[in-house]
């Protein structure tokens, strides 16, 4: 026994198989909307529904927006001598 999809054209269940998609007709536009639903800022501290406004706001106050990359992996480095003086606080000769 074989599987089929069944879909609904024009109110009757007939088989996927059989219809036709056109694809070639007008399609309409591609439009990317400003709006967005109702944003907390952290930056600054405001709710904003503007794309465009809550991203000039990050950048005003300095910050990035970063979405699902990975961040650079950060550099530690330890001031010289760093160790030694932890050892020395450690042994109380350093206050």
């Amino acid at each position: 026994m074989t599987r089929t999809t069944y879909v609904i054209r024009d109110g009757k269940l007939v088989e996927k198989s059989s219809v036709y998609y056109d694809r070639s007709g007008p399609r309409g536009p591609a439009v990317i909307t400003d709006t967005m639903d109702l944003m907390h800022n952290p930056a600054d501290g405001r709710m904003y529904d503007s794309k465009r406004a809550f991203q000039r706001a990050v950048r005003a106050a300095g910050c990035e927006i970063i979405g699902n990359e990975r961040p650079a992996p950060r550099r530690h480095e330890s001031a010289p001598g760093l160790g030694q003086t932890i050892a020395e606080v450690v042994r109380g000769e350093r206050r």
